[in-house]
């Protein structure tokens, strides 16, 4: 499943999952081009996400689908006991 947000002229995405006994089949990679093909259905421009840097695999696909690091969003995330963790925010213009 992915949840989206449309805001002016970009497409937010909020969330993307896999099932774990799924991973390595594609599936991520069909979920991004749907969402670019409704973000462009809807005159949007980009799309923008954020991303924990500890997520190797979710940052291999992105980076493999064309999205390049933009920013960091410091301490962004819970992590840990007490702890945070960044977020890599990146963004896919088609």
């Amino acid at each position: 499943y992915f949840l989206l947000m449309f805001a002016v002229d970009e497409v937010h995405l909020l969330n993307i999952s896999v099932r774990g006994d799924l991973h390595g089949r594609g599936l991520g990679r069909h979920q991004l081009q749907k969402i670019v093909a409704l973000g462009q259905q809807h005159g949007m421009l980009s799309v923008l996400l954020e991303v924990r840097p500890s997520n190797a695999r979710a940052l291999a696909v992105y980076e493999r689908y064309g999205f390049a690091q933009i920013g960091l969003r410091k301490n962004y995330y819970p992590a840990g006991i007490g702890g945070r963790e960044d977020a890599i925010v990146m963004r896919f213009t088609p």
